[in-house]
């Protein structure tokens, strides 16, 4: 039997001696590694950027950019990035973040449909006024929610042939079928068996107040001041283009606040010249 010196050091099993390659074959390696590198970024760029639809016919990928900008002064108070197949209500929780540590408070939201499931108006208080475009009811030929009276302060509906029931915010409401049967305006109204439903929405007085403020010129005047905060893009579309310019939420969060804080310093700028400009004036 051999005994193994102390000094000696045994080699693993596994022990390989170096291969030493050809510069063809360094090359194949490294391609195949750049390979298996372009594949992991790829995986990882789909899991961060995804596919959203603006419409049944419109698609995008990538980033939805949101800014929340002070129409009263111009500046840009908060903005978010979510990725394309994330909904546009998500992204207020991080924004009512950044008002929360500029200690400022919403009196006024002119916002676009998309936010109106977000949490600043869900938990709203009575002081904020939500400004936006009302959801458009449609029902065919047939008549639409519009068409039917609903009573908030009794808490019932009438519909157009004067039948009154009572209603519950987020609930449905079956008008009887026998009543629907014999009604004379029937064949304007349903051609269900059962009889006409009508759902409530939980946001539904919202939803009235919406539409009912549309219907006025001076309502609708109010909608029109949210193009303002549109205006924030044009002048730094150049600067932002219409692709993302890096991989991933965080990155691009940090270059859309960059955009900010250049248009805010733009914005300062011109402020505090015109107030120069008016004192020098006055004096």
């Amino acid at each position: 039997m051999l005994v193994q010196p102390d000094n000696v050091r045994m080699r693993p099993g596994n022990w390989q001696p170096p291969i030493e390659l050809s510069v063809p074959e360094q090359s194949i390696i490294k391609r195949i590694k750049r390979a298996k590198l372009f594949t992991f970024l790829r995986q990882y760029r789909h899991q961060i950027m995804r596919h959203g639809r603006k419409s049944k016919t419109q698609l995008f990928d990538g980033y939805k950019r949101h800014v929340l900008r002070d129409l009263d002064n111009e500046l840009v108070r908060a903005v978010g990035v979510t990725r394309a197949n994330i909904p546009e209500a998500s992204v207020t929780d991080a924004i009512a973040t950044d008002l929360k540590h500029q200690q400022v408070n919403l009196v006024e939201l002119h916002i676009d449909r998309a936010y109106l499931s977000s949490s600043l108006v869900q938990n709203r208080s009575d002081e904020l006024t939500i400004y936006c475009k009302a959801w458009q009811v449609r029902n065919g030929k047939k008549f639409t929610k519009t068409a039917f009276i609903l009573d908030w302060d009794n808490q019932t509906i009438c519909c157009p042939n004067e039948v009154t029931l009572p209603f519950s915010v987020g609930g449905k409401v079956q008008f009887p079928k026998n009543i629907c049967a014999t009604c004379p305006l029937r064949e304007r109204c349903t051609t269900s068996k059962t009889g006409r439903s009508v759902s409530i929405h939980p946001d539904e007085p919202l939803f009235q107040e919406l539409k009912q403020r549309q219907l006025t010129p001076a309502g609708r005047a109010k909608l029109r001041e949210r193009v303002a905060a549109l205006a924030f893009f044009i002048p730094h579309w150049s600067i932002l283009g219409e692709q993302a310019r890096y991989v991933g939420s965080r990155k691009n969060l940090f270059d859309l606040r960059r955009t900010a804080v250049v248009h805010n310093l733009h914005v300062l700028a011109k402020i505090f010249t015109h107030t120069t400009d008016h004192s020098v004036t006055s004096s």
